[in-house]
């Protein structure tokens, strides 16, 4: 009877300790996890990142050429005016003068 009772303690103690093998080593599966989840959160985020830096300098590239385009019409159309003006500008006073004197 006391060999059968040793045998019973001895085998709940077997149990036990498989138990708590068992809670380590899922509690280190877990741990595991949740950094491979991390690091897999982490590795998009550095990505997307990067996808949004290069995306920001694209479009800035863009909007200073268009800048610098548009810049460039807004003088020609200046030099064209300032031109125009300086050629016309006596005919053109000339005529407004003649024009309110005829009225």
């Amino acid at each position: 009877m006391e060999e059968m009772i040793a045998r019973i303690i001895e085998m709940d103690k077997k149990a036990r300790e498989m138990n708590e093998t068992a809670l380590k080593t899922k509690l280190s599966y877990e741990n595991e996890v949740l950094l491979t989840k991390e690091k897999i959160k982490t590795d998009y985020l550095e990505r997307a990142n990067k996808r949004i830096s290069i995306n920001q300098q694209t479009a800035q590239k863009r909007a200073d050429e268009k800048l610098s385009a548009i810049t460039a019409k807004n003088q020609a159309v200046i030099e064209r005016l300032e031109k125009s003006c300086s050629e016309n500008a006596e005919k053109w006073a000339d005529e407004i003068v003649e024009r309110v004197i005829n009225n």
